[in-house]
């Protein structure tokens, strides 16, 4: 990210930011990383990566509701559409029908839709603070203060022994640090062109991949529950895109 300074546009005194920059960064930092990471992994450790991956796309369906409360923005009656399919789809995934007893809810899906309703909110915020800033800046500054903050909270939670593995997986990590700088400055450049719960609908047609990885990769079971649920989902995203 510190490269892309030399080919795009800073701020022109990044000393006399506004406080309008500032906030939404501080609950980013101090509240929503750590608990959306938590919860995020969680699932995933926890979970089928096909049934839980597909959460994240209701990514957009949270967005809608905060950026109308935050900056305005209103959903069309397509995306409404779009928004039934997911919560249908989502409800899908969540409540388990079992054999002789009542329905019971997945703990894995919980935890991811815990773990994306705060992205959708920091979305939102992210956002506010660009309007006060670039895009490659602001993406910057947020990568680098949620890196402090999870690093403090590795020693806070004694698991600084970890690492000391980060160099077995150096160039990997390499590789997933230059991904996540363009993905996360194409997301910033997107949300200052574009209103929001749309540009997040088309990131999260990504969901796709991981349900096939979880499906032919860790051969885990592909029911007509879970196919229904992923159709809605793929529906309502691209509802939601138009």
């Amino acid at each position: 990210m510190l490269a892309l300074f030399l080919f795009f546009p800073l701020p022109e005194n990044i000393f006399a930011l506004s406080w309008q920059f500032w906030w939404p960064l501080l609950i980013i930092w101090f509240v929503l990383y750590p608990v959306q990471t938590y919860f995020m992994y969680r699932s995933l450790r926890e979970g089928e990566l096909s049934r839980v991956a597909p959460i994240n796309a209701l990514l957009p369906v949270f967005n809608i509701l905060t950026s109308y409360l935050l900056i305005g923005e209103e959903p069309t009656a397509l995306g409404s559409v779009g928004i039934i399919a997911i919560v249908v789809a989502t409800f899908l995934l969540l409540v388990e029908p079992r054999a002789g007893e009542s329905f019971t809810l997945n703990k894995p899906v919980l935890f991811m839709i815990i773990g994306t309703a705060l992205p959708a909110l920091g979305s939102t915020f992210d956002k506010i603070s660009l309007q006060a800033a670039t895009p490659v800046f602001y993406s910057f500054m947020n990568s680098l203060g949620a890196t402090v903050v999870l690093l403090i909270l590795t020693f806070v939670f004694k698991q600084q022994g970890e690492l000391a593995r980060a160099k077995d997986s150096f160039w990997t990590l390499c590789v997933l640090g230059l991904v996540l700088a363009a993905a996360f400055v194409a997301a910033m450049v997107s949300f200052s062109l574009e209103n929001t719960s749309y540009v997040l609908a088309v990131r999260c047609a990504g969901f796709l991949l991981p349900v096939v990885w979880g499906i032919f990769f860790l051969r885990e079971q592909l029911s007509a529950r879970k196919m229904l649920a992923v159709g809605l989902f793929s529906f309502g995203i691209l509802f939601l895109a138009l």
